[in-house]
């Protein structure tokens, strides 16, 4: 790698982790590029190399969550490899879990510190969309027993909530863990898992 190129990516990554911790402490809304730049040690002349604003900063590194959320889909991922709706669900949560596992600090902060609160809407929407293209390509078509929207409303509400939940753990299981677990709750409902003593 070039060495300008890791000095840039090492300048970005501190940007990031200052982002992070301060919104965690005061808010997106409340937080100035002064902040960010003393937080990370650079001056403002640097932060204005990388971003036009603390906008524009939370905006790439949001674009960049939603680009490789859709791009586990693609490249030899869930939507190219996947044979059955069981081999989509698995190769899919064993991709998601350890991708948002790498940006857990990012993730919580949006969604939990007062971050972006259409980030965690916009997630939603994106795997909507993905899992329903899978879905077609595969011939597979929801039940009509109830309305689609509540289907999907439930299928992905309850897997982001569950993930949000994961991450938040003190000590949450390894990423493969947590798939099987997400696995065991798409293949049983809730009331399934409630036994008599």
């Amino acid at each position: 790698m070039h060495q300008n190129d890791l000095r840039v990516r090492k300048t970005r990554a501190k940007i990031k982790r200052a982002l992070i911790e301060t919104i965690n402490e005061k808010g997106f809304g409340n937080l100035t590029v002064s902040d960010i730049t003393k937080r990370a040690g650079i001056n403002r002349g640097t932060f204005y190399i990388h971003y036009k604003g603390k906008q524009d900063l939370l905006e790439q590194l949001e674009e960049a969550i939603y680009s490789d959320i859709i791009q586990l889909f693609h490249d030899n991922g869930t939507i190219s490899s996947a044979t059955s709706y069981e081999d989509l669900n698995r190769q899919f949560f064993q991709k998601f879990s350890a991708y948002i596992y790498g940006e857990q600090d990012f993730i919580l902060a949006m969604v939990l510190g007062n971050g972006d609160p259409m980030f965690y809407h916009k997630i939603k929407q994106i795997l909507t969309r993905e899992l329903l293209k899978r879905m077609e390509y595969l011939g597979i078509k929801m039940s009509d027993e109830i309305p689609h929207e509540y289907i999907e409303e439930y299928a992905i509400g309850s897997m982001l909530n569950l993930s949000i939940y994961w991450l938040e753990k003190d000590n949450p299981e390894p990423p493969n863990e947590f798939a099987k677990i997400m696995m065991r709750t798409r293949t049983k409902a809730p009331l399934a898992f409630a036994v008599k003593e």
